[in-house]
């Protein structure tokens, strides 16, 4: 066991070493939450985050020479799925090669800390699941078959399945509700939800490093048609305020709008797909409609 935890303690110096200073870039979608505020640990144990390591050019057609950096947001839907933005995906065949991906599950900080991959490693070794990151492969990555980019990503959802189970007895890890049994006008209009993610923090910032939470107004259809001069709104939801410099930008790609119920229970509405790249602040921002493809969703998850 002591050479186990040795080797294993070699190996996680090396590999800090090597790879946790390399760059990132971060999708040009939706990147933080402006106006947000940090979301605490195990405050939201269904949030995932999303990271593809996507090669952008090949020796001899099959050795990976350069890379492309991707993060995105997520939701835990149950132990093998995950909700996303189909966008994500956005990079040809390697973009949705699921060998490019990993899912870290209870996500609240793009980076690891070398204390955590130590606490990983020992957790691993001893069985200790409290100690674990639940970094995970991905086994499926499923494209919603209208989705279309060149329509401002029209029907912009995709569904990720996890190579493994998700243990059903972890307490800081939970899946989120689905509008299932809801009607479909929730949430109202003037509605106030909480959008979840890891973009920039304010207009043309860098992506932030910490999972972020900002209030957002749903906003009726006219409302979006007037900002975006898009009469499709099938699908989708706006949500934002033009008075309150807060909104989603570039790395909030795929993060989830969530309303609260009359009964207090946290639903998932939305996901995040796109705003305004010149003024993401005062925009609103435009979702997925989580309600409108639950069908879709439930003949794959079960």
């Amino acid at each position: 066991m002591l050479l186990k935890v040795t080797l294993g303690i070699v190996l996680l110096w090396n590999c800090f070493v090597i790879h946790c200073f390399e760059g990132s870039k971060i999708l040009s979608r939706p990147k933080r939450v402006i106006g947000g505020i940090p979301v605490n640990r195990d405050e939201r144990p269904w949030l995932v985050s999303l990271h593809g390591k996507i090669v952008t050019e090949r020796l001899f057609g099959f050795i990976p020479l350069h890379h492309k950096h991707v993060h995105c947001g997520g939701t835990l839907l149950n132990d093998r799925w995950i909700l996303t933005a189909a966008h994500c995906f956005d990079f040809g065949r390697e973009g949705r090669d699921t060998d490019s991906w990993t899912v870290r599950l209870a996500a609240r900080d793009l980076q690891v800390a070398l204390a955590d991959r130590f606490m990983d490693l020992l957790g691993r070794t001893f069985d200790k699941e409290d100690w674990r990151l639940w970094q995970m492969d991905v086994k499926r990555i499923v494209i919603y078959p209208g989705y279309y980019r060149n329509d401002l990503w029209y029907q912009d959802i995709a569904l990720v399945q996890l190579e493994d189970r998700v243990p059903s007895d972890f307490e800081h890890i939970e899946s989120i509700k689905l509008p299932h049994y809801y009607s479909p006008s929730f949430p109202n209009v003037g509605s106030t939800c909480y959008m979840y993610g890891f973009g920039c923090t304010r207009s043309g910032g860098r992506v932030s490093r910490y999972a972020n939470t900002v209030a957002m107004s749903i906003l009726n259809k006219s409302t979006c048609e007037y900002y975006y001069n898009h009469k499709n709104t099938f699908g989708r939801l706006c949500a934002g305020s033009n008075t309150d410099n807060a909104g989603i930008c570039p790395g909030d790609s795929g993060g989830p709008l969530v309303c609260e119920t009359m009964y207090g229970e946290q639903i998932q509405v939305g996901i995040a797909s796109f705003t305004s790249k010149v003024n993401p602040e005062t925009y609103p921002g435009v979702f997925t409609k989580v309600a409108d493809f639950t069908t879709w969703i439930k003949r794959y998850t079960g």
